[in-house]
């Protein structure tokens, strides 16, 4: 396939992420939550937690928040969120 042919397949294809919710405990980059246009998880680190993961999406889409800090459930770590983007 030629690059224009691949270009014009990027093109096309809609956005499949369209909020990146940036995870951190303490000082230290944990990882990235992807969001869908339907504001649904598309995909996360593995490193965040998946309660953490559910607290951050329900701040974010039910509240409007952009930014906050919630504690894990087993390690009761205090781990920080951002909106990273918003297109």
């Amino acid at each position: 396939m030629n690059a224009t042919a691949i270009r014009r397949l990027d093109t096309t294809k809609p956005k499949k992420v369209r909020y990146v919710l940036r995870v951190a405990a303490g000082e230290q980059y944990v990882g990235d939550i992807l969001l869908t246009v339907n504001n649904r998880v598309w995909r996360h680190a593995d490193t965040i937690p998946t309660d953490v993961v559910l607290k951050a999406l329900l701040a974010f889409d039910r509240r409007g928040e952009t930014y906050g800090r919630v504690i894990g459930r087993e390690d009761q770590q205090t781990y920080t969120w951002f909106v990273l983007n918003g297109n």
